[in-house]
């Protein structure tokens, strides 16, 4: 039976029509491993489809691991993953987006301490938080002999590429650490950020306010800020508000390491993020609160209400999450949520462990958080 065309009739976004159509030639052996797919250009002619919505289709397919680009060849079928043998190297894999903040150090910290009592010593790698580089550190370290499992920091990511997949079907030892997916069955160590959204919006909530913002990245698929966020309108649902999608901001930048730039653009990137918050506070019905997904962003959206003469707590009052060194520091103190980061990475850890034993660890382990309260809500204890 023959690959059925996109059709602007069908119910179907195009590009998820033009994804299904390549997935269908990839799986018939029209585009066996390692052979070139069609150009953009052959692919808008034959699907008539225009160059975003191939682009788009294509995109997807390189996230989840199904084609490649070669640069100066064009792109490819990816050919089938090698397997290796049951090793011990005495290594694991730990893999982070960045190693850019105390959150994460404090992780790998963790991890590194429980490892060390076994003799096992981890080989980091930086992923830039994207997702095609993340998967070939995966690749080289497993295929290439280096380690004996990995634990993981995901990439941001709506859904786990084709080689986590692998990896974990072929039984390899993974775990992950700060984020995980439904979808893929193994462990992973995580904080409750259900538990954390909630309390912050409930303190808010208990302190007067009606109108709380919730501010973050273009990132609301991953596990942990999706968490947040549905502890936010559990505490609101709970308090009789309904849930307002205009207080959710996104418009700050992604990652700061996905965008390619250099590091004297990092100031003129903060300024946009500060701009991108200055228009979202000065909306005529700006929420009188801001719980902000992370301590970084609280401190964008504290400088921000300085520049436009707002006072915090006096016009706004703004929550964080996770406890950094700098949220106590602030002028005023930030209120926020305590993480567990070195428990996180020594458990994590711990469970890699058992599965190197042949043992299989409990999937799923929430970490208790706790509400730190401090001047920046308007309640200083």
């Amino acid at each position: 039976m023959g690959c059925e065309l996109p059709s602007r009739s069908r119910p179907e976004p195009l590009y998820q029509q033009v994804v299904g159509y390549l997935k269908q030639r990839l799986a018939d052996g029209t585009y066996p491993p390692s052979s070139a797919i069609p150009s953009e250009m052959e692919l808008m002619s034959l699907l008539g489809v225009s160059r975003p919505t191939v682009r788009h289709a294509l995109q997807l397919l390189i996230a989840e691991g199904l084609i490649e680009r070669i640069p100066g060849r064009g792109t490819f079928a990816r050919a089938p993953e090698r397997r290796a043998n049951t090793r011990r190297t005495g290594t694991i894999g730990l893999l982070v987006p960045e190693m850019r903040d105390f959150f994460m150090m404090r992780i790998v910290n963790g991890a590194e301490h429980t490892m060390s009592q076994r003799d096992y010593h981890p080989l980091l790698a930086s992923s830039g938080n994207e997702i095609g580089l993340e998967q070939r550190h995966l690749r080289e370290m497993w295929e290439g002999g280096k380690v004996d499992g990995f634990l993981v920091m995901a990439a941001d990511s709506p859904q786990p590429h084709r080689t986590f997949s692998e990896l974990a079907a072929a039984g390899v030892p993974v775990v992950l650490v700060d984020r995980y997916f439904d979808e893929l069955d193994v462990p992973f160590v995580v904080s409750d950020d259900v538990r954390g959204g909630y309390l912050l919006t409930r303190h808010l909530l208990q302190l007067g306010h009606r109108r709380i913002g919730f501010v973050t990245r273009p990132n609301l698929y991953v596990s942990s800020v999706a968490g947040r966020l549905r502890g936010y309108r559990q505490a609101l649902e709970e308090a009789g508000l309904s849930f307002d999608q205009n207080l959710v901001f996104q418009g700050l930048l992604p990652f700061l390491s996905e965008v390619q730039v250099l590091d004297d653009m990092v100031p003129r990137l903060a300024l946009f993020e500060r701009q991108a918050i200055r228009e979202f506070l000065s909306r005529a019905d700006r929420p009188s609160a801001i719980l902000a997904c992370n301590d970084i962003i609280a401190v964008q959206v504290m400088e921000t209400c300085r520049e436009m003469g707002l006072a915090i707590p006096g016009d706004i009052a703004l929550v964080g999450y996770a406890d950094e060194p700098v949220a106590s520091a602030l002028t005023p103190p930030l209120t926020t949520v305590r993480q567990r980061p070195y428990d996180m990475g020594a458990r994590a850890a711990a469970k890699l462990l058992e599965m190197l034993d042949g043992r299989q660890p409990e999937r799923e382990t929430f970490l208790p958080v706790e509400l730190v309260v401090r001047a920046s809500c308007g309640a200083s204890s």
